[in-house]
């Protein structure tokens, strides 16, 4: 038996940090420091699991926070600005993923390869807990490194969908309204996600004979 869905864990103290974040639905009273202040921690960690790479995610976080300055005048109101935020931390972060691609395809590095050349990297969140042992803390790191490489090969519009619903806890319609497609698409491409980590899940615990791999 697997779970319906795979809760993707986040860090601990993120997690804490988010729940003290109020909705805010303008602009209003709020300076673009206070912003940074406040969102920073979410759009580097957005794209650090999208792209599975600290100094891409740090460049991109550079790139949606300058973004962000020169436009935030522009900003209407129509969504929360938490939302409008993820919205160009997706875009910025699918189009660095895209770019590396178009390398890859033209013969030169890869993604991929530009990763393997730092095998001792995490490419999970660090995850801790003071109540786990060594030897839970050790499987629990497995764990969310095999998760972490099956996120790796979903195709892109599903992974970002996958993170925001299961890492990020955003609603069907905020991530609509961040990624610019239909509810409908938002739940089938989540839901193709889903199925495809599940399938990874089944192997893996075929391969294990049963083992607790998650």
């Amino acid at each position: 038996m697997y779970p319906d869905e795979l809760v993707l864990s986040k860090d601990e103290g993120t997690a804490t940090q988010e729940m003290t974040l109020e909705r805010v639905d303008s602009k209003d009273s709020i300076s673009f420091d206070e912003l940074f202040d406040r969102y920073n921690s979410m759009v580097f960690t957005l794209a650090y699991q999208i792209l599975g790479d600290r100094e891409e995610a740090l460049d991109v976080a550079q790139d949606v926070f300058l973004t962000i300055y020169c436009k935030l005048d522009s900003f209407r109101g129509d969504s929360s600005l938490k939302t409008w935020i993820y919205s160009i931390a997706v875009h910025r972060a699918s189009n660095r993923f895209r770019w590396w691609n178009r390398l890859r395809r033209r013969g030169t590095v890869s993604l991929e390869e530009h990763l393997s050349k730092k095998p001792d990297q995490d490419y999970s969140i660090n995850l801790k807990s003071s109540i786990q042992s060594p030897e839970e803390a050790l499987i629990s790191l497995e764990e969310r490194e095999q998760i972490t490489r099956w996120l790796q090969t979903l195709p892109i519009e599903q992974r970002v969908a996958v993170i925001l619903r299961d890492i990020e806890g955003l609603t069907y319609e905020e991530i609509a309204e961040s990624m610019n497609i239909s509810l409908g698409t938002v739940k089938s491409r989540i839901a193709r996600g889903r199925e495809t980590l599940k399938r990874h899940f089944v192997e893996k615990s075929a391969e294990t004979g049963g083992r607790h791999v998650m």
